[in-house]
């Protein structure tokens, strides 16, 4: 995401606690320098470590109009999660976190 246009990046912060889980840190949707577009969570935090959390783009938060991206491969630093290639990404303005046990929804983070 370096080296692009920052007016191109949309950002936001997590800061939530959802039942037994407690998430912090800022997502970032911008350009992959591997191909396409990805969310890049930074210094994240998520206290429940056996929580699997998936990770969604998603229209004010709503699951119905969103795009998985699939499960975190971490709940701790910098993780990376792909948007899929062709994606227009322009209507999104949030990215969910959801627990995939309880499909209960930990963070909702406004980009």
């Amino acid at each position: 995401m370096d080296g692009q246009d920052p007016a191109d990046i949309k950002m936001g912060n997590v800061d939530e606690e959802e039942n037994s889980v407690v998430a912090h840190g800022t997502a970032i949707l911008g350009i992959d320098p591997e191909g396409g577009e990805a969310v890049l969570f930074k210094d994240l935090e998520v206290t429940n470590s056996k929580v699997k959390l998936s990770a969604y783009l998603a229209i004010d938060g709503n699951l119905n109009k969103s795009i998985e991206l699939g499960e975190l491969t971490g709940t701790m630093g910098t993780v990376k999660s792909t948007v899929p290639l062709g994606t227009d990404t322009s209507p999104y303005n949030t990215v969910v976190l959801r627990d995939q046990k309880s499909k209960k929804k930990v963070a909702v983070i406004e980009l």
